[in-house]
């Protein structure tokens, strides 16, 4: 696990909410609070889907919501005068870029197998925003390898595209 804290706020803000930087996430949860709290949780409702679109890849690829698709509407919630008094939302790297984001950096594919999700975490508290890595493991491991080759690759990540950082 690594923490990011974002030097400038307004260019990362921009990029999370105005560009495609992040689009190969997933929103697993979010959590906005301005003059009341939203909440959201990622998770897609049954009930909004009939029976072929539930079971169709192609309409419904995921068991969360894109952070693509859901950019936008977050981005409304907090336009304004006044800036939010909190931000959280946690996002997870799409399961087709997890293998890839793990041998890349070092790891095997057995290392990949044991991982649900690679997560960050960015929270923006009223004044700064930072950034934590995670990951989820499927079982229990004391191997840490896949924690160290996500924190190295959300580093490397950051800084390609600009977002100036400082690692806690």
């Amino acid at each position: 696990m690594q923490e990011f804290r974002v030097k400038q706020l307004g260019p990362f803000m921009a990029r999370l909410f105005s560009s495609e930087l992040f689009d190969s996430f997933l929103l697993e949860s979010a959590a906005v609070r301005t003059n009341a709290t939203w909440s959201f949780d990622g998770s897609l409702n049954r009930d909004f889907y009939d029976e072929s679109e539930w079971n169709d890849p192609s309409v419904r690829p995921y068991a969360t919501a894109a952070w693509s698709g859901e950019r936008a509407f977050l981005r409304s919630l907090i336009r304004g005068r006044k800036a939010p008094a909190s931000m959280d939302f946690v996002l997870s790297l799409k399961p087709e870029y997890l293998t890839k984001t793990i041998t890349s950096g070092g790891g095997s594919e057995e290392d990949a197998k044991d991982i649900s999700s690679l997560k960050i975490s960015v929270r923006y508290d009223g004044k700064s925003a930072g950034i934590i890595t995670g990951v989820a493991y499927k079982t229990f491991t004391p191997d840490k390898t896949a924690e160290r080759i996500w924190d190295k690759t959300m580093s490397r990540f950051l800084e390609a595209h600009g977002i100036d950082c400082d690692e806690m």
